[in-house]
């Protein structure tokens, strides 16, 4: 379970950082702000066809050769965005690094969830914590490196530590299901047909999409207020240092109540913070919006997972979780895609009430297919039951 602490929180450390400097790329490279969806776009296009492709293989007992597969692309994607220097390549370096992430997750919560019993809750908690351990402490340190050095010296940093944690999974295995329910394409058909986990998967799509929009606009808004580079790191602090410290202890809600209220209260509760990010022009307001997002989507996250895995047989679930991952990162691509030139079009107020309001969509769509009524334990007798 370390290993995989190790390698998410180092992974995503190097992700952040993406984050963090889109607007430090576009001054330094003068890319166009409506062009940094693509580069924010590209890795969940990545992470889509490997979700798709390659997720369900981690329930045929191929998950350590996924994971060490995953490592190795993340690391050459970091490495390579650290090299770039044209929209082209910055393109395709975080396309490999958003396909290398792809399938590094399915594989991990595979072996969560296998091995979990009923602490899975808290235990995708605490593997969401050590993959925002990196969100916390990467943005910051990206920052100051690029005070330091560049804009370049922190992707190559982060791309030889990740690299340097292949050593900590290159013996790792990850069993496969007892009895392999899937033939080819038709696990995601039969899992698609579930209600039970087109409502659960919806919320991770809006969970996705929101992200798809912040990416590209959280920086560059940022940096049109004033903010310098550092600041705009340590406001990406602020927001997942809350959902660091209580990462598994948000994870529990689930394990105590049914995930499906957990995710769903947490989901719409963070709408209306994203709908006034866009109206904010003050810096220190927009740290202090940022924090209950944050405590909203640590609730969330572990709970949308749990409902996608109560909702699919244990031997589907690095499928279950591939697809949901696919999904949310499908719903991310066109919150990128979108949100950039929706940014610059309109402005900043507009960009982000329009995602709020296609989160509130899809959130109520979730709500309506499924309501939340069960509680924890009915839903692991009906799960046991169509098993």
């Amino acid at each position: 379970m370390r290993s995989l602490y190790l390698v998410a929180g180092t992974t995503m450390a190097g992700v952040s950082s993406v984050f963090a400097l889109l607007a430090e790329i576009h001054n330094e490279y003068d890319i166009a702000e409506r062009d940094l969806g693509w580069i924010a776009g590209s890795a969940f296009v990545g992470a889509l066809v490997t979700q798709l492709w390659l997720s369900r293989y981690a329930d045929r007992g191929y998950g350590g050769l996924l994971m060490r597969a995953g490592v190795a692309a993340s690391a050459i994607g970091l490495l390579w965005f650290g090299l770039a220097d044209q929209l082209w390549q910055f393109v395709v370096a975080r396309l490999i690094l958003g396909a290398g992430v792809g399938v590094i997750v399915p594989a991990s919560r595979r072996y969560i969830i296998v091995n979990a019993g009923d602490d899975q809750g808290r235990q995708l908690g605490a593997f969401y914590g050590a993959y925002l351990a990196g969100f916390v402490f990467g943005p910051p340190l990206a920052g100051a490196l690029t005070v330091a050095f560049n804009v370049k010296t922190p992707f190559i940093i982060f791309g030889a530590l990740t690299a340097a944690t292949y050593a900590s999974v290159h013996r790792l295995v990850i069993p496969a299901a007892e009895n392999v329910l899937n033939n080819g394409k038709r696990v995601l058909r039969r899992l698609i047909r579930v209600r039970e986990m087109v409502a659960a998967l919806l919320v991770v799509v809006s969970f996705r999409y929101s992200i798809g929009v912040f990416e590209p606009l959280w920086a560059p808004h940022m940096d049109n207020l004033g903010a310098s580079t550092m600041v705009i790191s340590l406001s990406l602090t602020g927001f997942a240092l809350p959902m660091l410290i209580i990462a598994r202890w948000a994870g529990s809600l689930s394990d105590r109540y049914n995930p499906r209220i957990t995710s769903l209260l947490s989901a719409f509760a963070t709408v209306p913070l994203m709908a006034s990010y866009g109206w904010i022009t003050a810096v220190p307001v927009l740290f202090i919006a940022a924090m209950p997002h944050g405590i909203m989507e640590a609730i969330q996250s572990p709970g949308s997972q749990a409902a996608v895995s109560d909702a699919a047989p244990k031997d589907d679930a690095a499928a279950a979780q591939g697809l949901g991952e696919a999904m949310g990162s499908a719903a991310s691509m066109i919150g990128a895609l979108s949100a950039a030139p929706l940014y610059s079009w309109l402005g900043a107020g507009p960009a982000f009430l329009i995602g709020a309001v296609t989160m509130a969509v899809l959130l109520t769509l979730s709500w309506l297919l499924d309501p939340p009524s069960a509680s924890r334990q009915q839903v692991d007798k009906t799960r046991h039951a169509s098993e």
